[in-house]
């Protein structure tokens, strides 16, 4: 394969696995954390459950004066929501990414083949990164099980189509 042709794989890799990953965020987002629970005065921290802490002097420029330290239990609830949103991110990525390298090694074009099973890869491996510290040991061991039989099946199906050529 030659340089362009490497490179042209790589390119379709990476913006597969980016035009997935963002799709899912554009639909079913969460918000951050610091738009949740951002208090920019003392009465809507404490009404919150919070507890107000001023800045010590000189005060950021443009700033409200103090901060909220986040109401008991909020980081908790944000983490579930998380935790939930990971799950999704994680079961879509691994679906598609599937999907993705499946069609890798059935479409026969040189560059587009290889770029659909990097982004495949890459697909599951984000989706795996981002649920990894939620999942449980069995789950961790079946998922590395599964990548390990996806990417033996795929070299089989790539090494009987370069003998097949030569």
């Amino acid at each position: 394969m030659e340089v362009k042709t490497k490179l042209l794989a790589i390119a379709i890799a990476l913006l597969f696995a980016l035009f997935v990953g963002y799709g899912i965020e554009v639909f079913h987002d969460i918000p951050p954390y610091n738009e949740l629970y951002r208090f920019t005065t003392s009465e809507s921290c404490v009404q919150a459950g919070g507890m107000w802490q001023e800045y010590p002097e000189p005060q950021p420029v443009g700033s409200p004066g103090g901060y909220c330290q986040t109401p008991p239990g909020k980081g908790y609830e944000y983490q579930q929501v998380s935790q939930q949103h990971d799950k999704v991110v994680f079961i879509v990525s691994l679906i598609v990414g599937v999907i993705g390298i499946v069609a890798g090694v059935l479409l026969k074009k040189e560059a587009i083949g290889p770029g659909f099973i990097g982004g495949g890869i890459l697909l599951i491996l984000y989706g795996s990164i981002r649920y990894w510290p939620y999942a449980s040991d069995w789950l961790k061991f079946i998922l590395l099980g599964v990548a390990l039989a996806i990417v033996v099946w795929v070299g089989y199906r790539l090494l009987d189509k370069a003998v097949k050529h030569k």
